[in-house]
C-alpha cells in the first residue's frame, strides 16, 4: 500500500488529508458565512450558536489542517501533466494560495477569539484558555482582518482549484483527477 507520494502519484496520506481538509474547509466556510448572515439579519442567538459551532469545529480540525499543509511541503510532488506555461504557473500559484490561506485561517481564527478576551470552547466539552490576560483590541482587529483575507483567498483559490480539476477531468482527460482518488498502481 502506497502511503506517501511518488513522482507517479499521490499516496494515501496525501489523498486522505486532501479530502478531509476539503470537507473541513467547506464546513468552516459554511458555518462562518451563515453566522455572519445571521448577525447581519439581527439574529444574535443564531449568530452565537453558529459561531460556537464554527469555533468548536475549527478547534477540532486545526491539527488536521496543519497536517495537510505540512504534508504538502514535506512530501515529493507527483510529476505535473504537460500544459501551457501559464496554466502550469496558475496551478502552482493556486495550490500555494490554498495552503497559505489554510495556514492563515488556522492561526488567525484562534487568535481572534483569544485576543477578544475569550477561551475557545470546544463543543462544551472543554475550553482552550486564552494566552492573553485581557482583551487586546489591536491584536483582535488584526486577527479579524487576516481571517477575512484568508476566507476570501480560500474562496478564490478553491474556485480556481475546482475549475482546474474539471478542466483536467472533462477537457484534458489526462488522469489528474484519478491521482487524487487513489494511488497509482505500481
Amino acid at each position: 500500500m502506497q502511503w506517501t507520494n511518488t513522482k507517479n502519484g499521490y499516496g494515501w496520506l496525501s489523498i486522505a488529508l486532501h479530502w478531509l481538509a476539503a470537507i473541513a474547509v467547506l464546513v468552516m466556510l459554511v458555518t462562518g458565512f451563515r453566522a455572519e448572515f445571521a448577525g447581519d439579519a439581527g439574529d444574535r442567538a443564531a449568530r452565537a450558536a453558529l459561531m460556537g459551532l464554527h469555533i468548536s469545529f475549527g478547534a477540532s480540525v486545526a491539527l488536521l489542517l496543519l497536517a495537510r499543509v505540512v504534508s504538502s511541503y514535506v512530501q515529493p510532488r507527483p510529476t505535473a501533466p504537460e500544459q501551457a506555461p501559464f496554466l502550469q504557473f496558475l496551478s502552482i500559484a493556486t495550490h500555494q494560495v490554498l495552503l497559505i490561506a489554510i495556514l492563515i485561517q488556522v492561526v488567525s481564527g484562534p487568535l481572534a477569539v483569544w485576543s477578544g478576551g475569550r477561551a475557545i470552547n470546544v463543543f462544551d466539552l472543554f475550553a482552550l484558555p486564552s494566552p492573553f490576560a485581557a482583551r487586546n483590541q489591536g491584536v483582535h482587529e488584526f486577527a479579524e482582518l487576516l481571517h477575512a483575507i484568508g476566507r476570501w483567498a480560500l474562496i478564490g483559490a478553491i474556485s480556481l482549484h475546482v475549475l482546474g480539476a474539471l478542466k483536467h477531468a472533462m477537457i484534458d482527460r489526462d488522469g489528474v483527477m484519478r491521482r487524487m482518488l487513489a494511488p497509482a498502481k505500481a
